[in-house]
């Protein structure tokens, strides 16, 4: 409960929303097995038998689709035990992906929590402005996701990416596999995350302005301000 009352700028709310959005996009890109698309074409059967549904086997961080059988199509995970799994079926570059995406994503996720505390007028923690606090904590997370979005294209010339792409893919030219939604909702995530610890300064400034606390000194509960 904020006792003593809400605060809420229009810039506050454009940096919860950014950190938001940088959240759900990181996500999607961490469970999407749709890094790389593979050239092949799986075609299965519809269920009612009347056409034909065209599927590429492709492969994520830690997951893969691929053909089974003449026709089915089936995604599952192959990192079977974690980060301990064998790195000839997980990639050692991958996993360092794996890591610090996630960790990185759940960093940027507990500041997406605290910044509610800011709402509630809390200013400072410990004597440190709780603002820069977390900009320093979101440009740590956004540092992570960059840094394991950057390790994805060396684990491109192990066997398991030769298999899906070509023999002649290596890191950064990934042969004749495309490059999926993943990485692109990867690098979006990472902008994102980057925007947010600078906009953090921005809501600071808002928090901060004549009219917030000129609001706060006349006592009112609820001071929403541009």
């Amino acid at each position: 409960m904020c006792c003593g009352g809400l605060l809420i700028t229009g810039r506050s709310l454009l940096w919860f929303l950014v950190t938001l959005v940088a959240c759900m996009t990181l996500f999607g890109a961490i469970v999407l097995p749709k890094w790389l698309i593979g050239p092949e074409e799986i075609q299965i059967p519809s269920l009612e038998g009347n056409y034909t549904i065209i599927r590429h086997p492709s492969v994520g961080i830690y997951n893969r689709c691929k053909r089974m059988g003449h026709s089915e199509y089936n995604c599952g995970n192959f990192d079977l035990y974690g980060l301990a799994t064998d790195t000839t079926i997980f990639p050692f570059a991958w996993k360092i992906t794996m890591f610090l995406m996630c960790l990185g994503n759940l960093l940027l996720g507990c500041t997406l929590i605290c910044m509610l505390v800011t709402c509630c007028r809390m200013h400072s923690i410990c004597g440190f402005s709780t603002h820069k606090l977390l900009g320093i904590f979101q440009g740590i997370a956004a540092m992570m996701e960059l840094c394991g979005y950057m390790a994805y294209p060396f684990g491109w010339e192990e066997a398991r990416v030769k298999i899906l792409c070509g023999l002649d893919s290596e890191p950064f030219a990934p042969s004749d596999c495309k490059l999926g939604i993943s990485i692109y909702l990867g690098a979006i995530g990472t902008v994102l995350a980057f925007i947010s610890a600078m906009l953090s300064a921005k809501a600071e400034s808002a928090f901060f302005s004549a009219k917030a606390q000129r609001s706060i000194e006349e006592g009112q509960v609820l001071v929403c301000v541009p």
